[in-house]
Protein backbone atom coordinates (compact mmCIF):
# COMPACT_ATOMS: atom_id res chain seq x y z
CA UNK A 1 0.00 0.00 0.00
CA UNK A 2 2.42 2.20 0.63
CA UNK A 3 4.85 1.64 -2.14
CA UNK A 4 1.36 2.30 -4.44
CA UNK A 5 1.08 5.55 -2.67
CA UNK A 6 4.63 6.52 -3.52
CA UNK A 7 3.94 5.96 -6.56
CA UNK A 8 1.33 8.23 -7.20
CA UNK A 9 -1.80 6.01 -6.54
CA UNK A 10 -3.02 2.38 -7.15
CA UNK A 11 -2.27 1.62 -10.82
CA UNK A 12 -4.73 1.84 -13.46
CA UNK A 13 -6.08 -0.49 -16.04
CA UNK A 14 -4.97 0.37 -19.59
CA UNK A 15 -8.06 0.00 -21.18
CA UNK A 16 -6.33 0.99 -24.79
CA UNK A 17 -3.53 -1.94 -24.43
CA UNK A 18 -3.24 -4.32 -27.25
CA UNK A 19 -3.11 -8.03 -26.26
CA UNK A 20 -0.22 -9.51 -26.65
CA UNK A 21 0.16 -11.93 -29.87
CA UNK A 22 2.17 -14.56 -29.96
CA UNK A 23 4.55 -14.26 -33.01
CA UNK A 24 4.41 -17.98 -35.26
CA UNK A 25 7.20 -16.87 -37.37
CA UNK A 26 9.63 -16.81 -34.79
CA UNK A 27 9.34 -20.59 -34.48
CA UNK A 28 11.03 -22.19 -37.08
CA UNK A 29 9.36 -25.69 -36.49
CA UNK A 30 5.62 -24.05 -36.79
CA UNK A 31 4.02 -24.93 -40.07
CA UNK A 32 3.03 -21.91 -42.58
CA UNK A 33 -0.82 -21.35 -42.91
CA UNK A 34 -1.79 -22.63 -46.44
CA UNK A 35 -3.27 -20.43 -48.97
CA UNK A 36 -5.38 -20.64 -51.88
CA UNK A 37 -2.70 -19.34 -54.17
CA UNK A 38 0.10 -21.71 -52.96
CA UNK A 39 -2.62 -24.62 -53.21
CA UNK A 40 -3.52 -23.92 -56.95
CA UNK A 41 0.56 -23.65 -57.86
CA UNK A 42 0.75 -27.00 -56.53
CA UNK A 43 -1.95 -28.72 -58.14
CA UNK A 44 -0.60 -27.36 -61.35
CA UNK A 45 2.86 -28.49 -61.03
CA UNK A 46 1.37 -31.93 -60.18
CA UNK A 47 -0.58 -32.01 -63.45
CA UNK A 48 2.16 -30.73 -65.27
CA UNK A 49 4.64 -33.24 -63.67
CA UNK A 50 2.07 -36.06 -64.49
CA UNK A 51 1.60 -34.73 -68.23
CA UNK A 52 5.40 -34.39 -68.34
CA UNK A 53 5.73 -38.48 -67.48
CA UNK A 54 3.01 -39.19 -70.22
CA UNK A 55 4.56 -37.07 -72.81
CA UNK A 56 6.90 -39.78 -74.94
CA UNK A 57 4.06 -42.25 -75.04
CA UNK A 58 1.60 -40.07 -76.35
CA UNK A 59 3.41 -38.69 -78.80
CA UNK A 60 4.65 -42.08 -80.16
CA UNK A 61 0.76 -43.16 -80.09
CA UNK A 62 0.04 -39.82 -82.23
CA UNK A 63 2.68 -40.72 -84.58
CA UNK A 64 1.87 -44.10 -85.23
CA UNK A 65 -1.84 -42.97 -85.85
CA UNK A 66 -0.73 -40.54 -88.43
CA UNK A 67 1.38 -43.10 -90.26
CA UNK A 68 -1.07 -45.78 -90.38
CA UNK A 69 -3.80 -43.19 -91.31
CA UNK A 70 -1.34 -41.91 -94.31
CA UNK A 71 -0.28 -45.36 -95.44
CA UNK A 72 -4.32 -46.33 -95.63
CA UNK A 73 -4.94 -42.87 -97.67
CA UNK A 74 -1.98 -44.16 -99.67
CA UNK A 75 -3.42 -47.37 -100.49
CA UNK A 76 -6.75 -46.03 -100.82
CA UNK A 77 -5.74 -43.10 -103.92
CA UNK A 78 -3.62 -46.31 -105.28
CA UNK A 79 -6.45 -48.65 -105.54
CA UNK A 80 -8.23 -45.52 -107.15
CA UNK A 81 -5.59 -44.81 -110.04
CA UNK A 82 -5.38 -48.81 -110.51
CA UNK A 83 -8.75 -48.35 -111.22
CA UNK A 84 -8.85 -45.16 -113.72
CA UNK A 85 -6.24 -47.06 -115.43
CA UNK A 86 -8.21 -50.16 -116.02
CA UNK A 87 -11.48 -48.27 -117.24
CA UNK A 88 -8.54 -46.17 -119.82
CA UNK A 89 -7.16 -49.54 -120.42
CA UNK A 90 -10.59 -51.04 -121.32
CA UNK A 91 -11.72 -47.90 -123.28
CA UNK A 92 -8.57 -47.92 -125.57
CA UNK A 93 -9.25 -51.89 -126.41
CA UNK A 94 -12.88 -50.70 -127.13
CA UNK A 95 -11.48 -47.81 -129.40
CA UNK A 96 -8.35 -50.21 -131.07
CA UNK A 97 -11.50 -52.55 -132.08
CA UNK A 98 -13.72 -50.67 -133.57
CA UNK A 99 -11.04 -49.08 -135.43
CA UNK A 100 -10.24 -52.32 -136.70
CA UNK A 101 -13.77 -53.12 -137.65
CA UNK A 102 -14.34 -49.54 -139.41
CA UNK A 103 -11.24 -49.94 -141.37
CA UNK A 104 -11.86 -53.67 -142.65
CA UNK A 105 -15.13 -53.51 -142.71
CA UNK A 106 -14.79 -52.27 -146.56
CA UNK A 107 -12.36 -55.64 -146.83
CA UNK A 108 -15.21 -57.79 -145.18
CA UNK A 109 -17.45 -56.65 -147.90
CA UNK A 110 -15.39 -57.31 -150.78
CA UNK A 111 -14.35 -60.66 -149.35
CA UNK A 112 -18.40 -61.05 -148.78
CA UNK A 113 -19.46 -60.59 -152.05
CA UNK A 114 -16.44 -62.90 -153.47
CA UNK A 115 -16.94 -65.68 -151.63
CA UNK A 116 -20.79 -65.13 -152.59
CA UNK A 117 -19.75 -65.16 -156.52
CA UNK A 118 -17.82 -68.20 -156.50
CA UNK A 119 -20.42 -70.29 -154.60
CA UNK A 120 -23.06 -68.92 -157.19
CA UNK A 121 -20.15 -69.97 -160.08
CA UNK A 122 -19.51 -73.68 -158.45
CA UNK A 123 -23.14 -74.03 -158.12
CA UNK A 124 -24.03 -72.99 -161.93
CA UNK A 125 -21.20 -74.01 -163.26
CA UNK A 126 -22.00 -76.10 -166.57
CA UNK A 127 -20.43 -80.34 -166.86
CA UNK A 128 -17.68 -79.14 -169.08
CA UNK A 129 -16.32 -75.98 -169.51
CA UNK A 130 -13.45 -75.00 -171.64
CA UNK A 131 -10.19 -74.19 -170.85
CA UNK A 132 -10.54 -70.53 -171.90
CA UNK A 133 -13.46 -70.33 -169.63
CA UNK A 134 -12.12 -71.51 -166.41
CA UNK A 135 -9.37 -69.43 -167.09
CA UNK A 136 -11.68 -65.80 -167.74
CA UNK A 137 -13.62 -66.55 -164.43
CA UNK A 138 -10.62 -67.12 -162.21
CA UNK A 139 -9.49 -64.02 -163.60
CA UNK A 140 -12.82 -62.46 -163.22
CA UNK A 141 -11.93 -63.15 -159.09
CA UNK A 142 -8.19 -62.27 -159.12
CA UNK A 143 -9.95 -58.66 -160.08
CA UNK A 144 -12.15 -58.34 -157.53
CA UNK A 145 -9.45 -59.24 -154.49
CA UNK A 146 -7.43 -56.45 -156.78
CA UNK A 147 -10.25 -54.37 -156.04
CA UNK A 148 -10.30 -54.74 -152.47
CA UNK A 149 -6.41 -55.07 -151.73
CA UNK A 150 -6.51 -51.57 -153.47
CA UNK A 151 -9.08 -50.61 -150.72
CA UNK A 152 -6.81 -51.26 -148.07
CA UNK A 153 -4.13 -48.65 -149.72
CA UNK A 154 -1.87 -52.13 -151.92
CA UNK A 155 -1.88 -52.24 -155.52
CA UNK A 156 -0.31 -54.79 -157.74
CA UNK A 157 2.91 -55.01 -159.57
CA UNK A 158 1.93 -56.91 -162.95
CA UNK A 159 5.36 -56.73 -164.97
CA UNK A 160 5.01 -58.92 -168.90
CA UNK A 161 7.49 -60.72 -170.52
CA UNK A 162 9.60 -58.38 -172.23
CA UNK A 163 10.02 -55.93 -169.77
CA UNK A 164 13.11 -54.64 -168.39
CA UNK A 165 13.77 -55.30 -165.42
CA UNK A 166 13.85 -53.40 -162.35
CA UNK A 167 15.91 -54.27 -159.07
CA UNK A 168 13.22 -51.85 -157.38
CA UNK A 169 10.33 -53.70 -158.32
CA UNK A 170 11.32 -57.00 -159.30
CA UNK A 171 13.26 -59.75 -158.09
CA UNK A 172 15.28 -62.50 -160.30
CA UNK A 173 14.42 -65.75 -159.57
CA UNK A 174 15.99 -67.15 -162.81
CA UNK A 175 18.68 -66.34 -165.12
CA UNK A 176 17.69 -67.31 -169.02
CA UNK A 177 19.96 -67.37 -171.51
CA UNK A 178 19.34 -64.84 -174.14
CA UNK A 179 19.25 -65.31 -177.80
CA UNK A 180 19.67 -61.57 -178.46
CA UNK A 181 22.13 -58.86 -177.05
CA UNK A 182 18.81 -56.90 -177.17
CA UNK A 183 17.27 -59.67 -174.87
CA UNK A 184 19.70 -59.01 -171.82
CA UNK A 185 18.26 -57.48 -168.76
CA UNK A 186 14.38 -57.97 -169.92
CA UNK A 187 11.67 -60.16 -167.95
CA UNK A 188 11.67 -63.15 -169.67
CA UNK A 189 8.68 -64.70 -167.47
CA UNK A 190 6.69 -64.00 -164.53
CA UNK A 191 5.92 -66.08 -161.86
CA UNK A 192 4.08 -63.40 -159.14
CA UNK A 193 2.96 -60.35 -159.47
CA UNK A 194 4.48 -57.90 -156.40
CA UNK A 195 2.25 -55.30 -154.91
CA UNK A 196 3.04 -51.65 -153.52
CA UNK A 197 1.97 -49.36 -151.14
CA UNK A 198 -0.49 -46.37 -152.63
CA UNK A 199 0.57 -44.28 -150.27
CA UNK A 200 3.97 -44.01 -150.05
CA UNK A 201 4.85 -45.93 -153.08
CA UNK A 202 7.00 -48.23 -151.36
CA UNK A 203 7.09 -51.93 -152.74
CA UNK A 204 5.90 -53.68 -150.06
CA UNK A 205 6.83 -57.50 -152.57
CA UNK A 206 8.85 -57.24 -155.55
CA UNK A 207 7.20 -59.12 -158.85
CA UNK A 208 8.94 -62.57 -159.17
CA UNK A 209 10.31 -62.47 -162.52
CA UNK A 210 12.84 -65.24 -164.81
CA UNK A 211 15.38 -62.62 -166.89
CA UNK A 212 17.44 -62.94 -169.89
CA UNK A 213 21.31 -62.95 -169.26
CA UNK A 214 23.01 -62.02 -172.66
CA UNK A 215 26.47 -64.43 -173.07
CA UNK A 216 28.13 -64.33 -176.22
CA UNK A 217 29.05 -67.47 -177.87
CA UNK A 218 32.27 -66.00 -179.54
CA UNK A 219 34.54 -63.56 -179.08
CA UNK A 220 37.15 -62.38 -181.74
CA UNK A 221 40.98 -62.44 -180.82
CA UNK A 222 41.19 -58.77 -180.45
CA UNK A 223 38.44 -57.89 -178.23
CA UNK A 224 39.92 -61.08 -175.98
CA UNK A 225 43.68 -59.34 -175.80
CA UNK A 226 41.96 -56.23 -175.35
CA UNK A 227 40.23 -57.86 -172.01
CA UNK A 228 43.75 -58.83 -170.90
CA UNK A 229 44.93 -55.47 -171.29
CA UNK A 230 41.78 -54.03 -169.20
CA UNK A 231 43.00 -56.61 -166.51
Amino acid sequence: MRDEEQDGGPLEHDSNARPEVTDQSADPDADPAPTAGSEATQTAGAEEAESAGDDPLAALTDAVSGLTEQIREHHARAAARERVIDNLHAEVERLRAGEQNLLLRPVVTDLQNLRKDLLHQARTLPAEVARDQVAELLESFALSVELALERCGSAPIVPTEGDEFSAREHRAVKLVPAERAEQDGRVAAVVADGYRDTASERVTAPARVHVYRWTPAETSSTEQEQERADA
